[in-house]
């Protein structure tokens, strides 16, 4: 082969390998842009087109592999911008090292962007027609162990990017959020074979796939508006409860170093003026009350006898404590005292790696100063799905990082909660697009239970969410104030909530089947 040959093909190589990065990297931007503060939700049915070109256009698997953690990495970046300013400011570490911190976090979750390339090249190497349902299946099952592995990081998954999409989202109290996922990425993989195989594929495969994807889409977006209208119609015969949810904003390094007695007052002279309205529950964000109330009858009693005198029920998170083993441990725990005089008490079950727990902190000490800087030391997990009661009201407790854990949040409507509340504390965040992404995946829990979501946040966002996911009201951030608003209570159950993420399940069973025939059918062709 000639100089000049040579010279060719490697000018070919490195222009392929430039165009695929380049798709690589337009499908991360555009995944990034689907979520707040962009909320351009409507390029989530195109935005993996250009990764799949890439994987296709792929020589082999480590470099689709490649080709996808290029993508997921630029994806993360961008949406994942805000742990700079978390890790700097709370972290009280460099912001060489808060960068170092998103780089680091970032490249793990692209790898789930390069496990799906990967896998996806080898799938449209090897299939045909099923490819309409592997490839999203194939999504599905690395967005599973994304949000499953080490504690899970189920941070704005695909399906999320639609909360504003009403009708689209229905689906989710039968299928969840990968049912959703699902959907968007078989429409992207019709989008991508039709621009890329309209000239290879034959017309009847073309007409199935076509008659396959749309009847998908108007099959699920024709239960969303019946769906609507069916939660519409039962919600006219309920009983309308009003509701205050009081956001004290006090600052995350003041609110571990001010005194019990100006933190208590803070909350309860919000609740006072919210009174002029008659709420019937009032709801306090995360640790509101960031000491061991238990432990102190002055404060216990203080705030008991606010909630007798003005016939309210009240639910705030504080601080926890048991002796269990000789040992004290301290939990995450929202507390309900009821107009009556009686209380009870949830204990946060998924606690948050290296906010609320530091995992392999004997390996990485200087991670400890993340807690430390806030003043928090270790919780320790609950271990029942307490359900908080007062009367008919019967309230199912998601303590900030929970709401976002389907399969967890579940058990609370299926033990037989009628209401879910969100406690949480956004200041980690300060002004960046966290808390409206944190906003956007609470829409998930209302519509997966068909549940009303009711959000007190320490510094915002709090707010309303209908059972069809609407977001009814919500509060600027960084501003001490209350929300009035209505909620209805709802008693039946969604399939969702009875059998969870059964669907994901079955999908992610056949993506793992159809990885598995491959080698079994080489041995069984040769052995022929």
């Amino acid at each position: 082969m000639g100089r000049s040959e040579k010279s060719a093909m490697m000018h070919g190589i490195s222009r392929r390998v430039l165009i695929n990065s380049a798709s690589a990297c337009l499908s991360g931007i555009l995944v990034a842009f689907l979520f707040p503060n962009f909320n351009l939700e409507f390029l989530a049915w195109f935005s993996l087109v250009p990764l799949l070109y890439s994987a296709n256009n792929s020589k082999s698997f480590k470099e689709s592999f490649l080709y996808g953690f290029l993508a997921g990495i630029v994806s993360y970046i961008i949406i994942l911008y805000w742990i700079v300013y978390t890790v700097h400011k709370f972290g009280g570490v460099p912001y060489y090292i808060a960068v170092f911190a998103l780089l680091l976090l970032a490249s793990y979750l692209a790898l789930y962007f390069a496990l799906f390339s990967g896998f996806g090249r080898i799938l449209l190497n090897n299939y045909k027609i099923s490819n309409i349902i592997l490839i999203p299946s194939c999504w599905v099952f690395f967005e599973f162990l994304k949000s499953n592995l080490l504690t899970g990081f189920p941070w704005e998954n695909l399906g999320s990017s639609q909360y504003l999409n009403l009708p689209f989202i229905q689906a989710a109290n039968i299928a969840g959020t990968p049912g959703l996922s699902f959907v968007v990425v078989l429409v992207n993989y019709l989008v991508f074979h039709f621009i890329f195989y309209k000239n290879r594929i034959s017309k009847k495969q073309a007409l199935f796939e076509l008659i396959f994807g749309l009847s998908v889409f108007i099959i699920v977006t024709s239960y969303g508006y019946y769906n609507i209208y069916s939660v519409d119609k039962l919600l006219r015969r309920k009983k309308p409860i009003r509701v205050a949810l009081i956001q004290g904003n006090v600052g995350m390094f003041q609110k571990w170093k001010i005194t019990k007695k100006r933190t208590t007052r803070i909350y309860l002279d919000l609740t006072k003026k919210s009174l002029k309205y008659r709420p019937e529950l009032v709801i306090w964000p995360e640790t509101a009350l960031p000491y061991i109330i238990s432990i102190y009858p002055f404060y216990w009693d203080k705030v008991m006898n606010f909630s007798e005198k003005n016939k309210i029920d009240l639910i705030f998170g504080a601080i926890g404590l048991k002796l269990l083993n000789g040992k004290y441990r301290f939990y995450n725990r929202d507390y309900m005292f009821t107009q009556s005089g009686g209380f009870s008490y949830y204990d946060k079950h998924h606690l948050v790696p290296f906010g609320e727990y530091i995992p392999l902190k004997r390996q990485f000490p200087f991670l400890s100063r993340i807690l430390k800087g806030a003043g928090i030391g270790n919780f320790t997990a609950g271990k029942r799905f307490r359900i908080l009661e007062s009367g008919n009201l019967k309230a199912g407790s998601m303590i900030c990082y929970e709401a976002y854990f389907n399969s967890l949040v579940r058990n609370f409507s299926k033990k037989g909660a009628n209401l879910l509340v969100s406690i949480t504390d956004d200041a980690w965040y300060g002004k960046t697009s966290a808390p409206e992404q944190d906003m956007s995946m609470t829409v998930f829990p209302a519509v997966e239970n068909e549940r009303f979501v009711a959000r007190a946040g320490n510094s915002g966002i709090s707010g309303f969410i209908s059972p069809t996911g609407k977001i009814l009201g919500e509060t600027d951030i960084f501003k001490r104030t209350y929300l009035i608003g209505y909620i209805k209570l709802i008693n039946r159950k969604t399939f969702f909530a009875l059998y969870g993420n059964i669907f994901g399940y079955i999908i992610d069973a056949v993506f793992i089947l159809s990885i598995a025939y491959l080698p079994l059918s080489n041995i069984f062709r040769k052995r022929a």
